[in-house]
């Protein structure tokens, strides 16, 4: 319990530094600073009793990736047009964390970061920015 207090309090740390543009022009997120969190989170966490969790619960995600894709995709191609470039941001996520699922907690918070990014990327490609929603 206390490696993960440890993590809370590196990542709160970290997303203080890491989490502000670097042009200084104020609070705002970004991926790379999310990768470093997740990075710093998981190697202060190591090993958990919840490892075994994530790994079953990967294993079925792992099932469905099919599926998922197939969904994602399918929506990316008939939503409507002014949904389109969010569909394609939501597919994006689906692709990245079933490109890699996570195997225990520290790869899950990677994944995690990871599927951010890959939101990030595809709504720059899209020219729909993602901003966090309400309370988050």
């Amino acid at each position: 319990m206390n490696r993960i207090f440890a993590a809370l309090a590196l990542a709160c740390a970290l997303a203080v530094s890491a989490c502000v543009p670097k042009d200084g022009s104020g609070p705002g997120t970004s991926a790379e600073g999310w990768r470093q969190i997740a990075a710093g989170a998981g190697q202060v966490i190591g090993p958990t009793k919840y490892d075994e969790k994530v790994a079953q619960a990967s294993e079925q995600l792992s099932r469905y990736c099919g599926a998922l894709r197939a969904v994602a995709m399918g929506a990316s191609i008939f939503a409507p047009e002014k949904h389109q470039a969010l569909a394609r941001q939501a597919a994006a996520a689906v692709n990245s964390v079933c490109d890699n699922p996570p195997a225990d907690v520290a790869s899950a918070l990677a994944a995690a970061a990871k599927a951010y990014d890959a939101v990030l990327a595809a709504g720059r490609a899209t020219n729909i920015p993602v901003t966090a929603a309400a309370g988050a």
